[in-house]
């Protein structure tokens, strides 16, 4: 039976399911409050979209995709902030959608590029990544302030 992934803008009341998603993504507790206040900000720049993934109806996924302008470039460049699928989820092609769904946010904005940043320790996506196009070409480096 095949299954059916939906992918559409995330809302506040998406909040409790995403909550879980970003605890998966980033070890960290996030409450749903937290998930609201930042779709309100994200939704206030204009430049910033936040997209679900549901699997019959139910939210697993979830991207936020936005570009910038870098000096170097002649394009700006759509970059993922954050790209999850649930754990109990994974392998059922919801991440290549979730990318898929990005491009095709990217390239209305004249993006000619897609990029992301991943935490050294999650080798699993380091692994998926590649499979849906991206290629590794830089290290990131990072100063806290």
């Amino acid at each position: 039976m095949p299954i059916t992934i939906e992918i559409r803008d995330a809302q506040g009341s998406d909040a409790e399911a995403l909550a879980p998603l970003m605890e998966q993504l980033m070890h960290r507790p996030c409450t749903p409050e937290q998930i609201r206040s930042r779709l309100r900000r994200l939704a206030a720049t204009g430049v910033d979209r936040v997209m679900v993934a549901a699997l019959d109806g139910r939210v697993v996924g979830l991207v936020a995709v936005t570009y910038a302008w870098l000096f170097h470039l002649d394009a700006p460049t759509a970059r993922l902030m954050s790209i999850v699928v649930d754990e109990d989820s994974r392998g059922r092609g919801i991440g290549r959608r979730l990318v898929e769904a990005s491009i095709d946010q990217a390239r209305p904005w004249g993006c000619d590029r897609l990029e992301l940043t991943s935490r050294l320790e999650r080798s699993d996506a380091h692994s998926f990544y590649p499979t849906v196009g991206f290629a590794q070409t830089s290290k990131k480096f990072q100063m806290s302030l």
